[in-house]
Formats: structure tokens, C-alpha cells, sequence
């Protein structure tokens, strides 16, 4: 018996849900990628815990994940251990909202305006999970998670911490927990009492705006690219948006349309004609078209603007 066949043996003893061999792409928003050598859900923090021990006694490269946003898996797959967070549960208790990191983001959004709270009626525009909006402070219609979190719960090193709003260090798509390598467990938010029940009204209007403003039909990974900050304006850039320079923070989308990228193509994955900091599956489209697009677009805003775009995304098995 090899010692690969040992370790399988080990991981669904342990685990009667994983699988060997699990195509990752559909377990993905972007619905690309190749198979994890072992995929395992986990349902709790101890049994976390226990999937990392695992990887750590037999040296398997692993990667932690929830609602498959914000990344690019390999058409190789990944020659490891994926380990896909499924807790979701959540609370609600004057105003506060307990979530599980697990839970999908959009669902949580939903739960505070049920409980009658808001604040966070923007989250129901940022995919995945909630543990991933607080790793990569998401943010949309001008929200992030570092306005509505007053307290983490993670994983750092195989023991959980719980790190106040300061102690996470918040700052523009960062946290950290992308320093650090913690796994967030949980998160509580602290949000204002909803005496107008003006929630349900706002996160429509939110829902809206995204479905006028962002790529229907086609599978996507949410934005690409992070936007731009800067101090100074550079006379490279031409007319810019007054509220661009307010902010110090230029959208990403706005420099790849300006840069004639909209609807570019390799293959099937294509810059969305709506939004430009979108790429789109439109069928069948491999990581490695994605990865040729990203450069393309980033080569093409480098020489029109001298500006270096940052991936959003994380590559997975690259």
C-alpha cells in the first residue's frame, strides 16, 4: 500500500465527506480548476483542527477556503489538501450579529435586516463568505468590513485568539490575517438598531445598482484587480474622475476601460463589457486564458498609465 493510499486512509476515517480527486472549479464562483488531491469539509473548529494536523504530519501543501470567491485554482488542480470551511451558523442579539466564518456573506447581510438591524445591508453585494470579507476587508457601495467588526475569532499557529477591530489591522483589502496565516473561525459585528426597518428598502436599491452595474449570466471570481491608491495624481493619467481623487483611490475598472480593454479575449475568458475589473468564464475557459488575460490587461494599464495593477484574486496550485 503506498503512503498516499495511507494518508487517504486516515484523512476519511477521519472524515466520511472528503473526497480524493475533487474537481475544484466547482467548488469556485470562476467554476475553473482542476482537482484537489484530497478535499475535505469541515463542519467544526475541532475537526479543523484535525485537518491540519494531518497536513502537517504527513507535509501536505494545504490552502483553507469557503465560498470559492476571489480565486484562480490551476487546471493542474492542486497537489494537496483543500479544506473547505462549512460552519455557518449565526446569532443575532441586540446589536450585534455572531456569524460562524463560514457563512456566505450575502446570507449574513440578509440575517442583520432580519433581526431588525443596519449597517451592513452593502454586504449583500460581496461574494463568498464572511471569514474571507473579513481576511481581504471586503467592501462594496462604499462599505468594508472594518466599518461593522468589533470582534474576530481565528485559528493563528493551531490555537484561537479573538483580536479586536484594532488588533486586526485593517486597511484597504488587507488585514491581519493575511500576515499572519490565521484562519478566521467567526466574527461578531457591531451594528445600529433599525428603528425604521429601512433595511429590506436599502439592500434592494443595493441589489439594483449591482445588477446595473456588474456582469449577469456568466461565472465570474467578483473583482480582479485591486484599485489603485495613490498620493499624488500623475499627469500620465489624464482626466480623472474628481471623486477618484477625493478618495486618493482609483477604480481598477476605470484604468482598464480607459485602456481600451473592455471585452478583450483569450479563449473563453473575456473583461466584462460591463464592468472592466471583471474577467468572465464565458463556457469553457482555462486558468491558464485567465492568467494570460490578467497580464494582458495589466501590461496594457502599465503602459498607458505607468501603473502597476495588484491581483485581488489568490492563484491556487500556480
Amino acid at each position: 500500500m503506498s503512503s498516499n493510499d495511507k494518508i487517504w486512509e486516515q484523512i476519511e476515517a477521519a472524515f466520511p465527506n472528503a473526497k480524493q480527486s475533487a474537481r475544484l472549479g466547482a467548488y469556485t464562483t470562476f467554476k475553473i480548476g482542476g482537482p484537489a488531491k484530497y478535499l475535505v469539509p469541515v463542519k467544526s473548529v475541532d475537526e479543523l483542527k484535525q485537518a491540519l494536523t494531518l497536513a502537517h504530519e504527513h507535509s501536505l501543501p494545504y490552502f483553507v477556503f469557503g465560498g470559492g470567491s476571489n480565486m484562480l485554482v490551476a487546471d493542474e488542480g492542486f497537489d494537496g489538501m483543500a479544506i473547505k470551511i462549512e460552519m455557518n451558523a449565526y446569532s443575532v442579539a441586540d446589536d450585534r450579529v455572531i456569524a460562524d466564518g463560514g457563512i456566505l456573506t450575502a446570507a449574513l447581510a440578509r440575517a442583520s435586516i432580519d433581526g431588525g438591524l443596519t449597517g451592513f445591508e452593502w454586504g449583500i453585494g460581496v461574494p463568498g463568505t464572511a471569514g474571507g470579507a473579513v481576511r481581504g476587508n471586503a467592501g462594496a457601495f462604499g462599505g468594508e468590513m472594518k466599518d461593522v467588526v468589533e470582534s474576530v475569532d481565528a485559528l493563528v499557529d493551531g490555537e484561537a485568539h479573538t483580536f479586536s477591530n484594532a488588533e486586526c489591522a485593517f486597511r484597504y483589502r488587507h488585514s491581519i490575517f493575511k500576515e499572519n496565516g490565521g484562519i478566521v473561525l467567526g466574527v461578531t459585528l457591531k451594528l445600529k438598531l433599525d428603528a425604521e426597518r429601512n433595511g429590506l428598502k436599502k439592500m434592494m436599491e443595493y441589489l439594483d445598482k449591482r445588477n446595473k452595474t456588474q456582469p449577469k449570466g456568466a461565472a465570474s471570481t467578483g473583482c480582479v484587480f485591486k484599485n489603485y491608491e495613490f498620493s499624488e495624481p500623475d499627469a500620465r493619467w489624464g482626466n480623472v474622475p474628481e471623486e477618484f481623487l477625493a478618495k486618493k483611490r482609483i477604480s481598477a475598472g476605470w484604468l482598464i476601460e480607459q485602456a481600451g480593454l473592455k471585452g478583450e479575449r483569450i479563449g473563453d475568458a473575456m473583461v466584462s463589457d460591463v464592468h472592466g475589473n471583471f474577467i468572465l468564464n464565458m463556457g469553457h475557459t482555462t486558468a491558464a486564458d485567465v492568467r494570460a488575460l490578467v497580464l494582458k490587461v495589466k501590461e496594457r494599464v502599465a503602459e498607458k498609465f505607468g501603473i502597476d495593477l495588484e491581483e485581488e484574486i489568490q492563484y491556487i496550485g500556480f
